[in-house]
């Protein structure tokens, strides 16, 4: 009986030890996610105040050059682009956003996120505990992950976007893009020309997500970046399904613009060099508001 109630004793400590210290480690972590730089993290500490945001998965952060966007305008700029990020994803991002920041100006949107199938949704716990419109995201994909993190608390911080958090704790996140360039094998190895295709729930998020903005007063851009020229690809279902999705929607394809290989770091990804060679034909066409008279000869 004595052995018993000396279990029962220290199980309890146990228990209470255990507890406290997820309790503590959750908050000390939660801390240290909202002081980084990280660019979700500047979503939810609020206090932003660009006046162009850009957004969309791999290629929207590799494309659009956050500090060569702010040399060319002279205007603040914030990419809150990430791998593999669907457009639901984008569309809880940027309503965060406005809900705890100055409204931009403009936000650029990448457009062929809308081929992405939620890869993204699993980081999410991370930001979750912040962000009714992440945990109903993650939690819809991950019920069982997310009952648990609601049980332990430091579950959700054991996750790559936590690692970049603290990556990117004492230093901005906006210099995050390719700067190596295409191997040449792979340069000179096209493939079959390909169709990307949407996924409905992507064109669906988009046709809520522009009027939004658009009700706010800020202007929204469609834009296509470029690929390598080996890819060989046409937009012949991803234009026609976000224009029926976003009525009176103007969709920008750049996708086969820019030809020369040492601009791309692979197929579908450009390095800093293109991006700004990129930036600068936006500018010459008038996406973009900039101080430059013409784009480089490309």
């Amino acid at each position: 009986m004595r052995e018993a109630k000396r279990f029962a004793v220290w199980f309890v400590v146990l228990a209470i030890v255990v507890i406290a210290g997820d309790r503590i480690g959750a908050f000390i972590c939660s801390r240290v996610l909202l002081a980084s730089q990280f660019r979700l993290s500047r979503i939810y500490r609020g206090g932003a105040n660009a006046d162009i945001l850009v957004i969309g998965d791999s290629r929207g952060v590799h494309s659009f050059y956050a500090p060569a966007i702010e040399t060319l305008t002279g205007r603040p700029a914030l990419n809150l682009s990430c791998n593999s990020m669907s457009m639901p994803i984008a569309e809880a991002l940027l309503a965060d956003y406005l809900d705890r920041n100055a409204a931009p100006r403009m936000v650029i949107i990448e457009t062929t996120c809308v081929v992405v199938n939620r890869g993204l949704v699993s980081e999410l716990r991370t930001y979750a505990g912040l962000s009714k419109r992440l945990e109903t995201l993650y939690a819809r994909e991950h019920p069982r992950a997310a009952a648990a993190g609601r049980l332990f608390r430091l579950l959700p911080y054991d996750s790559e976007f936590f690692l970049r958090a603290l990556m990117y704790l004492r230093r901005s996140d906006q210099d995050w893009i390719n700067r190596n360039v295409i191997a040449p094998h792979l340069a000179a190895s096209p493939r079959g020309r390909w169709s990307p295709r949407p996924h409905q729930e992507n064109l669906d998020a988009l046709g809520r997500l522009v009027p939004l903005l658009r009700a706010r007063g800020i202007e929204v851009k469609l834009v296509i970046a470029p690929y390598h020229r080996s890819v060989m690809v046409d937009m012949n279902e991803i234009t026609p399904g976000v224009t029926r999705s976003v009525p009176g929607a103007r969709v920008m394809n750049y996708a086969d613009a820019i030809e020369e290989s040492r601009y791309f770091a692979d197929g579908v990804h450009m390095n800093a060099e293109g991006s700004e060679v990129f930036l600068r034909m936006l500018c010459s066409d008038g996406v973009l508001q900039c101080h430059v008279e013409k784009p480089p000869q490309t």
